[in-house]
This record gives C-alpha cells, structure tokens and sequence, in this order.
C-alpha cells in the first residue's frame, strides 16, 4: 500500500505540471500595460531618434560640411537613424494590427481576413492589401498607412540635409590691409633748401599717374588675404582709417568772363587771369594753382574748411561741348563759331588737403572692395606746434582726431580721451577742437608732418599743376601740352564738365592716400609699416537645415503613438479582448467553436501570460489525413496513475 500511495503521490504531481487551461485564473485587465512594454520602448525610441535628428541637424544648421573617419558623412548618420527610427516605429505599428485583428472577428469575417492582417503587420504590400479588405478597421487602416507612408522617412530625412556654399573663417590665418596713423614713412622724402622739401620719385611717378591715368591699378591696394575671402571688423560702418589727401571742387564756370583782344579774337578769362581761346593754336584748357578767394561767393561750408587747412588750390578752365545743349538734333553752344567747331566752357575749382579718411573694407573674390564711409579734415595742430595760428614750423603735424577711438579695447571720445590708461610707451598730444583743448593718445592722431607736406606741395605747385594744352585741327581730336602731357586727361577730348574733373581730382587723393598708406608708419615707430588685420574667410559647402521635411517623419511617429494609446484605450475598456497581439497560440487553444479546446464558457479567456505557460506545459502534434489539425496529445490524470500503477507492478514483480 505505502509503495502504491507513493506511485499515485508521485503521478498527481506529473499531472500538476500539465495543469488544465480551464483552471486558469481570471485575468488582470486593468494591469494591461504589461502586455505592451516593448512597444512602448520602441515608441520611446522613436521619439528619441526624431529628437536625436532635429538635434543633430540644428547643430550643425550654417555649419561646415563634418569631416568624420572611414568617409562618413552626416547624410549617413542621419540615413543610420532614419533606419533605426522606422524600425522601431514598425514594431509597434505591427502589433498594433496583429491585435486589431482579433477585435477584427468580433463579428462574422471571412476566414482569410486573419492572413490579411497577419500579412499587414509585416510588410508593405500587406499593408495595402488590408486597406481594401477591411477598410473599417480603423485602427487597422492607420496603421496600414502608417507602414506605407513609413517608405518615405529615409527620402525625407536625406532632404533635411541641404548643402549650400559659404563663407568659413580660418583662425590660423590674418587678412590685412596697409594703412598710416603718420605719414611720412623712412625715406620717403627729401629736403631740398632752406625750407623746401621734396616727396621721393615713387610719389612723384604716382600723382603723374594718378592724373595721366587715374583708372589704371598701378596705386591700387594690393590687400593680404590668402583665400582671396576676408572681412574686417568694423564699427558704425567703419574696418579702418588712413591719414591721406582729399579733394574738394566747386563749379567756378559762372565766373567766366568774355574779353576781346585787339585782334577781335575772344578770350574767356577767370578773374585770377587764366584764359582759354577757341581760335586754332590758341589755350584749350588751361590749369593752375592759386588762391581762390575771387569765387567766395561760391564756398560751400565743405570748400571752405578744405581750404583753410589745404595744401593747394587747383582752378582748371577748359573749352567743353557738354556746356552745349541739343534741341531736336541742333546742337546749341555758349561759342557757336569756335576754331574747333561748336564749342562751350567749364571751369573748377578744387582744394587738395591733408585728411583722415575712414573706410569699409572686404575681399570677395581675389577683389578688394573698399569705399570711403567719411572723411575729416586734418588741420594744422598748433597747440602741439607752439606757435600761433598762420606761423610755420618744421614741427608742425596736420591732424585729425578719430573718434570714437578704440583703444585697449574700450571705446574712447574726446570728453573721456584723457581717462585712456598711461601706460608705458603711450604717448598723448594737446589739440584744439572747436575752440576746446583736448588731450589725446596718439593711437587715436592720424598726422601728416609739415616737411613731408611741404614736399608734396612743392610738386603739385610748381610741376604738376601748372600748365596749359592748345589745339589745332592737324591734331585730330588732341591737344598739346608739351611737357605737362598729362594734364590732356582733365580736357577728356573735349567733354570735360564739372563732374569729370571733380571725378579727375578725386581718383588723384585716391591715388596719393593708397601710396602714403603703403609708405606710412605707425605713430610709434616710424621705420615700419601699420596694418588693420582682419579674418581671413574661405568659401566652402556648409549644411543647411531645411527641418520641413521632417514634418512627415514626426508626423509618422505621433500617429504610432495615437494608434498605440487608442489601442490600449480599447484594451482598457473591452474586458472581453484579451491582448493576443501576433501570437499564434489563440489560434491553437481557440480554434473553430466545435473542436474548440475550452467548453466551459463560464471561464474566462486565458491571457497571453497564461497561455504561454500552459502551451510550454502542453504537448501536441499536427496530424495529417481526413481529420488534420494539431492533436493534444498531453498525458491525463488517468494514464499517469496508469503508468504509474503498472511501474509499482514491475517493481514488485522484481523484488520478488
């Protein structure tokens, strides 16, 4: 008895590792968060990813296109996320038909539509398939749409990414530009008597050019800039300023006065004398230094300032057909018998004189494009000189204060530019401006020294600017002017007008300002050369993010998560649905109602939980033939007491 007790003992605890489905316990409905864990993560994952891409391009938007080891490239990190992002979408996605389908068959469905489902959660054309075959499961068609659409993440994110070309700075580089706080540099002049001064050939060959051929490069700026990219800082408008020449004209042709000679010929004459004559071999243009006090009337302010602290004073008069004016094609000129034919007249007046001029500065291109936001007169600075307005010294400096001034980093104007540090080697010079005494550092003077002006004085008076050119008709369209040739640019064959020659005037300071820059120094050390410094730029291929394209993907991942939550909503709510998902084992347990597993109807529906431990307790087979199917074939109570019995049997037959 005690040998059978321990057969039955041991064949009942057989039989409870093959429990019956019916003694399952009820299922926890509302705990039906634990069904979805994975999905939930995956949905996480994809929100990351979506975020991880905005971050990523938003970090690199009008930045440098990456350079990475092993060629990889910000279009593959992106197309790396994408991937993972759909991926992770999808798993979600898929699960959220796969259970769909179960709710699906609540009502009468054809059979088939279980495979249309089941094929939906896993590909594409599935998906499509299931859009016309249950076309009123709405969970089922989003995420139907959901897997379709999901085919374009990859194209759209790749749009996101835009290469566009830009401009990158190269720190290890510096851009400058030449510019003079003094002028003149070592060398650049020379003294001649008593008094007299004259500026080196260099100069002198420049201001010849710089009226014989005023469009020509030989004085242009030749900036330092590597990639021929480069900007400079500026500050209201301004990257840097140079001591220099300024002009400034006026039209003095109303002065002009008719007089006749004893010959009967006319004279057109200035009251300071310079005359021209359109009969043949006579004065076509004639140019000359002076005063020009017998046009007052005339001064603008700007005239006026310009000549109070100028070096010299150039009138030109010239005989001109664009003081002609044309009536219905006849030409109707002030000299309607001239030598020349038809003919009028110009004259100008303009005041050359020492200047700060300020200016904005950038290379694009290999090209320097720079143009004068201001300039300010620099007048003689007698308080630093010691003598009284109007007397000469040899130590006197035309100045001009720039303010504001930046110095050591801190912006100065004249109420505070005596608070500037005193430090070692600084130095700080009297000015009066506008009738005030000021104490400046020399970081904020632009100076031009008397001897070296003298100098450029004594050329433009005596040998650049003084001379006529006459005509005669076996000269063509020219004009002669025997030494002084190139005084034939200002006659501009015979167009000369007072545009022109304030044009003319202005291209030759131009072109003085660009060689004293070149040749000048820095306040502190007249044997070099002073340059602004600027960043030096490179063109290059930048990314541009163009984050309307990731509309879509976002758009994509948020409706997962409104499928996902609806789905679970329903779970919520329908106690009857338990959550299957893509699980086959309902199809075993819960087949066609008469070969069903389950006959007691009053026990509820096993969970996914309890159906996988009881299927791992199971034991079954596919039998073929007339009555296919999978068979349980999981041993009863009654055949393990069974074998049990007949193993107590044996074994008292062998004890025997």
């Amino acid at each position: 008895m005690d040998t059978y007790h321990s057969s039955t003992k041991g064949a009942q605890e057989s039989v409870e590792a093959y429990p019956e489905p019916d003694q399952a316990k009820p299922v926890r409905r509302h705990h039906v968060f634990r069904f979805w864990p994975w999905e939930l993560g995956s949905l996480i994952m994809a929100f990351g990813l979506i975020a991880a891409t905005y971050s990523v391009l938003s970090h690199f938007n009008g930045q440098q296109v990456p350079e990475w080891p092993f060629s990889i490239n910000l279009n593959t990190l992106v197309a790396l996320i994408s991937t993972i992002m759909r991926a992770a979408m999808l798993v979600a996605v898929a699960e959220v038909i796969s259970q769909t389908k179960w709710g699906w068959f609540s009502r009468p469905r054809p059979l088939n539509h279980l495979q249309y489902f089941d094929e939906a959660s896993r590909s594409v054309s599935g998906s499509l398939s299931l859009l016309f075959v249950a076309p009123g499961s709405a969970l089922g068609v989003l995420g139907a749409l959901i897997t379709i659409l999901s085919l374009g993440i990859g194209p759209f994110t790749q749009q996101t990414i835009k290469t566009v070309p830009c401009l990158r700075t190269h720190n290890e580089q510096k851009a400058t530009l030449p510019l003079a706080h003094f002028m003149p540099g070592n060398g650049t002049f020379y003294r001649v008597g008593a008094g007299s001064y004259q500026v080196q050939l260099d100069m002198k060959g420049t201001m010849v050019n710089g009226i014989a051929s005023p469009a020509s490069n030989d004085s242009a700026i030749i900036p330092t800039c590597a990639t021929g990219n480069c900007t400079f800082t500026s500050h209201n408008g301004i990257t840097h300023s140079s001591i220099g020449l300024c002009s400034s004209c006026i039209d003095t042709t109303p002065f002009i006065n008719k007089t006749t000679r004893s010959n009967g010929a006319d004279n057109y004459t200035l009251p300071n004398n310079m005359w021209v004559s359109a009969e043949s071999d006579m004065v076509y243009l004639n140019v000359a230094p002076g005063s020009v006090d017998w046009a007052s009337s005339a001064f603008t302010p700007e005239f006026t300032s310009s000549i109070d602290g100028g070096l010299i004073n150039v009138t030109t008069l010239s005989l001109t057909t664009t003081a002609c004016s044309n009536n219905g094609g006849n030409l109707t000129c002030p000299i309607p018998d001239g030598y020349g034919g038809l003919t009028g007249l110009v004259a100008t007046s303009c005041s050359l004189y020492p200047c700060l001029k300020n200016y904005h500065a950038v290379v694009e291109k290999g090209v320097l494009l720079e143009k004068i936001v201001s300039t300010k007169p620099a007048p003689v600075n007698w308080v630093e000189a010691g003598i009284p307005r109007g007397g000469i010294s040899a130590n006197m400096n035309f100045t001009a204060v720039q303010r504001p001034c930046l110095v050591d980093g801190e912006w100065y104007d004249l109420p505070n530019m005596s608070d500037v540090p005193k430090t070692g080697g600084r130095s700080f010079t009297d000015i009066n401006i506008d009738g005030t005494n000021y104490t400046v550092p020399d970081e904020c003077m632009y100076k031009m020294w008397f001897p070296y002006a003298n100098g450029l004085m004594n050329f433009m008076n005596y040998d650049l600017f003084d001379g006529h050119c006459t005509y005669n008709s076996r000269q063509g369209q020219a004009i002669e002017c025997d030494q002084m040739w190139w005084l034939a640019s200002l006659y501009n064959n015979k167009e000369a007008s007072f545009d022109t020659l304030s044009r003319a005037f202005d291209q030759f300071v131009t072109a003085v300002t660009n060689k004293i820059r070149t040749t000048g120094t820095s306040n502190y050390n007249y044997n070099g050369h002073e340059v602004v410094e600027g960043a030096v730029t490179e063109m290059t291929v930048c990314i541009e993010f163009q984050w309307k394209w990731l509309i879509m993907p976002t758009a994509l991942v948020a409706a997962t998560a409104a499928i996902l939550v609806a789905i679970i909503t329903q779970n919520l709510r329908n106690h009857e649905q338990p959550v299957w998902k893509s699980s086959l084992l309902p199809l075993l347990y819960y087949g066609f109602r008469q070969n069903a597993y389950q006959e007691d109807l009053s026990t509820p529906v096993m969970d996914l939980t309890e159906m996988n431990q009881a299927a791992a307790n199971r034991r079954a087979k596919f039998q073929n033939g007339g009555e296919a199917g999978f068979v349980d074939v999981t041993p009863s109570i009654d055949d393990v007491i069974r074998r049990r019995g007949r193993d107590v049997d044996v074994d008292s037959l062998i004890d025997r």
